[in-house]
């Protein structure tokens, strides 16, 4: 049965890696949105990714480096899913062999 089944948890662990560090950027971007002058929030990008405008205005610096700070920080967790997920095929290829 696939509830007995150990590999199970261990790709739950990738998942909850992948969507976890998503939502973590986007309630960070959208907090930090709504910290912005009404002025500045209307030249905000759409939700889920609230990116900056092109022309960037000085006062937006903050949020810019916070959006890019952020974004890091989402792909290094995401590369270390997917190194977990790496590592749980390898060992299921194993236990299969």
């Amino acid at each position: 049965m696939m509830r007995s089944n150990p590999y199970m948890l261990l790709f739950g662990l990738f998942f909850a890696l992948f969507l976890g560090a998503r939502g973590w950027r986007r309630r960070v971007l959208k907090r930090a949105v709504r910290d912005l002058p009404t002025r500045l929030r209307r030249r905000v990008g759409e939700e889920p990714g609230y990116e900056p405008p092109d022309d960037l205005p000085e006062e937006m610096e903050g949020y810019a480096a916070l959006h890019r700070r952020s974004a890091r920080i989402m792909h290094a967790v995401w590369a270390v899913a997917f190194c977990w997920l790496a590592y749980v095929i390898y060992l299921l290829l194993e236990h299969l062999q």
